[in-house]
């Protein structure tokens, strides 16, 4: 995968997940939590923008499971760190119920499946 591609295919999704997020943060009950949405859209942008070069030097490096290694660490530290994210922030803003998460899941969701995809694109090269 070519940095032009993965750049031009982050900014669509970012695009269309910043859209769903401006649709979802108008209902009643995720409407407080909109901090939460564009905290969490924002980290999984830099995310990706850090793993496409860190993934991508490593196809070219003499050590075969560097590329493996990048990626397993990298799911680590986005666990950790989403965890961080919500823990932070439930102690922080001490939300009544759970439905403060889901924006947070569903741009997980979106965001992990994109890395999984640009991941297997720059392993086959």
């Amino acid at each position: 995968m070519t940095p032009k591609k993965f750049y031009t295919q982050l900014g669509i999704i970012s695009v269309l997940v910043a859209a769903a997020l401006g649709a979802l943060n108008t209902h009643e009950l995720l409407a407080g939590h909109q901090i939460l949405s564009w905290i969490s859209w924002g980290f999984f942008i830099a995310f990706c923008l850090i793993l496409f070069p860190a993934c991508a030097k490593s196809t070219k490096s003499e050590n075969k499971n560097l590329f493996t290694q990048i990626f397993l660490v990298s799911i680590f530290f986005k666990m950790m760190l989403s965890a961080l994210i919500i823990v932070a922030y439930a102690i922080l803003s001490k939300p009544k119920d759970l439905y403060f998460a889901l924006p947070f899941f569903f741009i997980y969701l979106v965001y992990t499946v994109y890395e999984v995809y640009f991941v297997t694109k720059l392993a086959k090269t």
